[in-house]
């Protein structure tokens, strides 16, 4: 495995991958039945008729269900999945010269909701099975850094990892985990959710997310009553009282009433559609062969919010999907510590050769519920010949 950058990486990182106009693309959001488009159309008028956009019944009935899935754990819908992780790290206490542990895969969301609290990311490197935190590097920084006050827990592309160990060794530290299910909504670990072996979780209802909105849209997820009217507080300006500021951090953040529609009219849906993306992940990786493998699992700890494909030949196989009509996309091609912005501000906590081994060989193809069979079959027969 090579220890250090490819050298090309951040030239690949910059090339288009996605099909301009690709026969199968990588998703399409313009597949919503007739029916449900009916209904959130109605729903959408009843909004307006009452002149309600922002904490109706919607938003309210949204987070009742979105808590009834995660234990009973109190929610709180926000305006986009980013600041879910800000507000989330805050109520958890960063604050300026904090150490936040998280790792350098996963589209620099943590760590750019840590530097806007002023905090210290510590980026570890991830399992090359599985691109999720390695435990084993998450040891080693905890016990070389007493200034970490979070670890943050990002479930990339659907896929839970050790999650169990690493609540244990978080537990153990007396250091706050945070899980962001930003792409893992509906995940289930030993019969529990992701989402509740932390003390916050945060999930994102982006449109491309397994449970997505026609916007954006996010929430975060409280072990506590306590932490819930925090973050509450946290995203009204900081007020205890109305106009009255109490926490120096606030900011506005909230979900409006259209989106929280939208969701509740999809949120049946989710458990069916992350089957769906199972058995489309699967059936690539029935395909594919020779030192290719998806980041995937075929238990209910994979909701397949992504197809991702790990290859040593990334250009080659892409040009090859693209020619056959099929789109690709790379998730994600710079890793925070090479991204030019963040350079001087991030540490790397540990060593990373698996994290940039896998920025240059992540390749995603598509996968999405509404693919037909033939979709499926076809990309399926291109990896196959590759």
């Amino acid at each position: 495995m090579p220890s250090a950058t490819p050298p090309d990486l951040l030239l690949v990182a910059t090339r288009p991958y996605t099909t301009p106009v690709a026969r199968i693309p990588i998703n399409d959001l313009s597949r919503t039945s007739s029916e449900q488009s009916a209904k959130i159309t109605e729903a959408v008028s009843g909004i307006i008729a009452r002149g309600s956009f922002l904490k109706g019944a919607y938003t309210t009935e949204l987070e009742q269900r979105l808590s009834a899935g995660f234990e009973n754990r109190p929610v709180l819908g926000v305006a986009n999945g980013t600041d879910a992780l800000y507000l989330a790290l805050c109520a958890a206490g960063v604050a300026a010269g904090s150490g936040v542990v998280t790792v350098a895969n996963a589209g620099g969301y943590t760590t750019g909701a840590t530097l806007r609290l002023g905090g210290r990311p510590l980026l570890v490197d991830v399992d090359r099975a599985n691109a999720q935190m390695s435990a084993d590097s998450l040891v080693d920084v905890l016990a070389s850094h007493s200034d970490v006050a979070v670890v943050v827990l990002t479930h990339l592309y659907g896929l839970v990892g050790d999650v169990e160990r690493i609540q244990s060794i978080c537990s153990d530290a007396g250091v706050t985990l945070i899980e962001d299910c930003a792409q893992s909504i509906g995940a289930i670990v030993g019969g529990r959710p992701a989402g509740t072996f932390g003390q916050l979780a945060t999930l994102s209802f982006y449109p491309t997310k397994n449970l997505g909105a026609f916007g954006d849209g996010g929430a975060v997820v409280c072990a506590t009553r306590e932490l819930h009217d925090q973050v509450q507080s946290l995203a009204q300006y900081g007020w205890v009282e109305r106009y009255e500021v109490t926490h120096p951090f606030g900011i506005n953040s909230r979900i409006d009433e259209i989106q929280a529609a939208v969701l509740l009219e999809l949120e049946p849906l989710l458990a069916s559609n992350n089957q769906r993306r199972r058995e489309i992940v699967a059936e690539y990786g029935g395909a594919i062969s020779g030192e290719r493998y998806f980041i995937a699992d075929e238990s209910p700890r994979f909701v397949g919010h992504l197809a991702v494909m790990v290859t040593p030949t990334r250009e080659a196989d892409a040009a090859q999907l693209g020619a056959a009509g099929i789109g690709t996309g790379v998730h994600y091609p710079i890793p925070d510590h090479l991204q030019l912005a963040w350079r001087d501000s991030v540490s790397m906590a540990a060593a990373l050769p698996v994290t940039e081994w896998l920025a240059g060989a992540v390749l995603t193809v598509p996968c999405f519920p509404g693919m037909t069979d033939e979709e499926v079959a076809s990309v399926a027969t291109v990896l196959a010949s590759l």
